[in-house]
């Protein structure tokens, strides 16, 4: 037993270093969006799309900032997705005194699409830009945003260009859930390799997802990914698949939104999408909560429970993931005294994932936007 765990406090060391190692080079290369310049010069139209449904708290305050946006040459398109709240008729109030913003309303879900993703659609159908933005209706964005993201995108080619929001939360809890939740994402996605042609890795971000028209008819837009509920993750994979530039770049300070308000809604909120960034394999799902539990959760337990070796190990082991999730806070803007409760965020996040993979199997699907969609279904849509 105590060569077990031995063995075990090592290997959560190794497991810790060399994640913090990656983690501190990685997200070094990555670019902010508030040091990019804004475009000294119109690069093409815009067209900003944006999806809604029942968003009657945020939808006025996000459509505004996107009508203040700097760049000249631009329209939005704003798909009022069945909203039985105020949503459709503050659309339309908004549109009433721009000329930016167009809202194109939809009653009916055609079979084989997930709302977003059909919303979407539509709403690129209807965009006359070269470069098309897709993005979340509770988003706010500075006025500089868009165009400083355009000028990024036309000065090195770029055919894709998601950029990351600032996340905020409520209290304490859900700040610590969504912390732990973004450095682990980012260690698993690793978005400084997304520019790399040989790279597996991909990236994409729903609340900023801008690529060229071009590129958006060459990958078959949304119609290819019709019932993925990571649609953006999903429309970087085949961006990157298809051999097309790709980037990311961080837009704390520029673009923000408030993800979830509670832990208890994020859990509901991952019940959606969790099992499919897994691929849908309840194996992987298994394979990545233990491990994730074994290197991170488990170490500040063991001091308690170890002794001599055993528990200098475990204490190494989280002295480097508190000291390298601080480290992240600079890039990602989270306050930095929650490092130390990076192992609970974690514990709460793998909760959530078990929940969403157990719920999604025992009701054979996941419920969405009032819409129940079958696992089997789903499925077919893996690519």
């Amino acid at each position: 037993m105590q060569a077990a765990a031995f063995i075990l406090a090592g290997f959560g060391c190794l497991a810790a270093a060399a994640s913090a190692v990656e983690m501190a080079v990685g997200n070094r290369r990555l670019r902010l969006l508030k040091h990019v310049p804004p475009a000294e010069k119109t690069c093409g139209r815009v067209s900003i799309i944006v999806a809604a449904r029942n968003e009657e708290r945020h939808i006025a305050g996000a459509i505004q900032t996107l009508i203040g946006q700097a760049y000249s040459d631009l329209e939005i398109i704003a798909v009022d997705d069945r909203s039985t709240d105020r949503t459709g008729a503050i659309l339309d109030e908004i549109a009433q005194g721009s000329d930016r913003l167009k809202v194109v309303h939809l009653s009916e879900l055609p079979k084989g699409w997930l709302g977003k993703n059909h919303a979407l659609h539509t709403g690129a159908s209807q965009a006359s830009g070269a470069l098309l933005l897709f993005t979340d209706a509770d988003v706010i964005m500075d006025a500089t945003a868009v165009g400083r993201a355009v000028g990024y995108m036309h000065a090195y080619g770029i055919d894709h260009l998601p950029v990351a929001p600032g996340l905020r939360g409520g209290g304490f809890l859900i700040t610590v859930l969504i912390g732990a939740f973004l450095y682990l994402f980012t260690l698993a996605k690793k978005p400084w390799l997304v520019t790399r042609a040989r790279s597996p890795f991909h990236m994409g971000i729903g609340a900023f997802n801008l690529i060229t028209a071009e590129a958006y008819r060459k990958v078959g837009g949304h119609t290819q990914i019709a019932l993925r509920p990571d649609d953006d993750m999903m429309l970087g994979k085949l961006v990157k698949t298809a051999g097309l530039r790709q980037e990311m770049l961080v837009g704390r300070d520029l673009i923000e939104l408030e993800w979830y308000a509670s832990c208890r809604e994020m859990m509901r909120g991952l019940e959606k999408n969790a099992f499919a960034g897994l691929g849908y394999s309840a194996v992987l799902a298994l394979l990545t909560c233990v491990a994730v539990s074994a290197v991170i959760v488990w170490p500040p337990v063991a001091v308690f429970l170890t002794a001599g070796w055993v528990r200098a190990l475990n204490l190494t082991a989280l002295a480097i993931w508190t000291l390298s999730y601080a480290d992240q806070t600079r890039l990602w803007k989270a306050p930095m005294r929650h490092a130390v409760f990076f192992p609970v965020g974690t514990a709460l996040l793998i909760i959530a994932i078990v929940r969403a993979v157990a719920k999604t199997l025992t009701s054979g699907g996941i419920q969405w936007r009032g819409h129940f969609y079958r696992l089997r279904d789903l499925k077919k849509c893996e690519i």
